[in-house]
């Protein structure tokens, strides 16, 4: 089931997420993430969680609108350990495409130049790579720009 996440939601989910090698990278314990959460819920950004029985499974965050002056923007997908490969990633990216379309035409995300499961997986999706910001978040790191049409 997909839903808005809720204030008890959050720091169960920041721990789990927190677990994940890419929070880990770019140096998101579980107190930052529940920050950033609680930080995104006061300014009325979009928040889905994925549950089964009570259970987080995952994460959309984004912005609906605004990115380019044309469209939405995730933030991020994230899915906890051990419910990878359960569609969940998919049904959250649905989400929030059926969410920005109300409002944009255009779906905008970054993805790690690293993390070629996060390529394949938007580009699979209809996702197109239209740049790439290197050096962005992580001097290391570049971050791939996509884009798709939504409407």
């Amino acid at each position: 089931m997909i839903r808005p996440l809720i204030a008890a939601d959050v720091t169960a989910l920041a721990s789990r997420l927190a677990e994940l090698p890419l929070m880990v990278r770019y140096g998101r314990d579980a107190g930052a993430l529940a920050r950033s959460l609680e930080a995104a819920r006061a300014r009325g950004e979009g928040l889905l969680i994925a549950e089964d029985r009570g259970a987080p499974l995952g994460l959309a965050w984004f912005l609906p609108e605004g990115t380019l002056a044309l469209g939405g923007y995730l933030r991020l997908i994230a899915v906890v350990p051990g419910a990878e490969g359960r569609g969940t990633g998919l049904a959250l990216l649905r989400a929030f495409e059926a969410e920005t379309a109300r409002r944009s035409a255009h779906a905008f995300l970054l993805v790690s130049d690293f993390n070629a499961g996060a390529i394949r997986f938007y580009e699979r999706e209809g996702y197109v790579r239209v740049g790439k910001l290197p050096g962005l978040v992580l001097p290391e790191v570049g971050e791939l720009l996509y884009w798709k049409r939504l409407r």
